[in-house]
């Protein structure tokens, strides 16, 4: 991201009791309030909603964790969202994608290091990313590995994450001091 934010910043919830809420759940959960919620943190109901499906979709998923974390690491990728990228690095790490899978993500159609069902899930990222739609034989692909639950899962997860990107990128979200320490989108390996 280059330049200021768009938006303040709401560092500060004292004015207002339902951001001051949503600020203390955040807080207690991850430990400090991302700049992407002290945005959106201007719209409090907007925020509200954000958080209940944004984390409905990471812990109620019972889609592989990091398969999920690989999709949206691609999505990232193929929306140029360096704040998305930089949030879920370590995430994907600690579901278990080795950061080798990571370097050769850009590459994947022509990378052996990922498996049928890290190829069924990034095929569907790239379609659903450039394309807004899911040709029958990449579905076909999907329908062999994952269950109807996984394959919504899949869907609203890539979905999401497309929005996540747009909105970092249109309210110009700065990143987080701690993404000092991941490797950039276009970092080689």
């Amino acid at each position: 991201m280059t330049g200021e934010p768009r938006v303040r910043l709401r560092s500060s919830a004292t004015d207002d009791a339902q951001l001051k809420r949503i600020y203390d759940r955040v807080t207690r959960t991850v430990g400090a309030v991302p700049t992407m919620y002290q945005a959106l943190a201007n719209s409090p109901a907007i925020l509200d909603g954000w958080i209940g499906l944004g984390w409905g979709l990471r812990s109620a998923s019972t889609a592989d964790r990091g398969l999920l974390e690989l999709v949206i690491l691609r999505v990232a990728q193929l929306n140029g969202s360096e704040y998305v990228w930089r949030s879920h690095w370590r995430a994907a790490v600690k579901a278990g994608v080795h950061p080798r899978k990571l370097h050769a993500l850009s590459l994947w159609r022509d990378n052996d290091v990922f498996t049928g069902s890290e190829r069924a899930v990034l095929a569907i990222t790239d379609a659903l990313s450039r394309d807004g739609s899911v040709p029958d034989t990449v579905w076909s692909a999907v329908t062999a590995e994952f269950d109807d639950r996984q394959r919504v899962e899949l869907v609203m997860t890539i979905s999401w994450y497309c929005c996540v990107a747009r909105v970092a990128a249109g309210l110009q979200v700065p990143l987080e001091h701690q993404h000092a320490q991941v490797p950039a989108l276009d970092a080689e390996p």
